[in-house]
């Protein structure tokens, strides 16, 4: 963006008019390609169709609120750039000014970017949600402390969150955990709802596990 302020310096040193409005169109090629440099940075999809989801490998989440970070600084300095060049170029041309597509194009990384830290961190959860269904329930006989299912998934969630929440501005950071307790919420409902027989301990257990 440094390179950019400094290019349209010299240029409405010369022109205020085509030549600087094809610089500005020049911008918003770049800025287009850098959208969707960084969306190349997220972790592909695995499935397909309506079962697609992200997997992320472990560290990877920094990455990915980088990219969110990177983004959001995107998006908010296309709109001073935007305004920057429609207040120096000649009448003509003020009206032709418009980079909410490039302003776009970095809040839809973003949004995709959130997107994948809530799918990655569920499908990290796989192993857990597993355990509730291999359970025999119906077997149960004696209510004790939280089952292991629960202990893992804490071990697994609280990290990545703590992380997320230093690494992210706080309304992305609030908007990722209301997706992914949006998520988990319904994904841990069809695992209990898809579980045959269940003693009275087991639902006394279950029970205990959900608070």
């Amino acid at each position: 963006f440094i390179y950019m302020k400094n290019s349209i310096t010299r240029c409405t040193a010369l022109t205020r008019e085509k030549t600087f409005y094809l610089l500005q169109r020049a911008f918003q090629k770049k800025l287009r390609s850098y959208a969707a440099v960084l969306e190349r940075k997220l972790p592909g999809t695995v499935g397909g169709g309506q079962n697609a989801a992200y997997r992320i490998p472990q560290g990877e989440e920094i990455t990915i609120c980088h990219v969110i970070d990177t983004c959001e600084y995107c998006a908010d300095t296309v709109e001073a750039l935007e305004d920057l060049i429609r207040d120096k170029i000649g009448d003509k041309y003020k009206e032709k000014i418009d980079m909410g597509e490039e302003q776009g194009a970095f809040q839809d990384v973003t949004a995709k970017s959130i997107r994948v830290l809530v799918s990655g961190l569920e499908q990290r959860l796989d192993a857990p949600l597993k355990e509730i269904s291999r359970t025999n329930w119906s077997t149960f006989d004696m209510v004790g402390e939280e089952s292991s299912y629960v202990r893992s998934m804490h071990l697994t969630v609280h990290p990545v969150v703590v992380q997320v929440r230093e690494l992210i501005p706080s309304s992305y950071f609030r908007s990722f955990c209301d997706k992914f307790a949006l998520t988990f919420a319904s994904t841990y409902y069809r695992t209990l709802v898809g579980l045959k027989r269940i003693s009275e301990a087991g639902t006394q257990q279950l029970l205990l596990d959900v608070y």
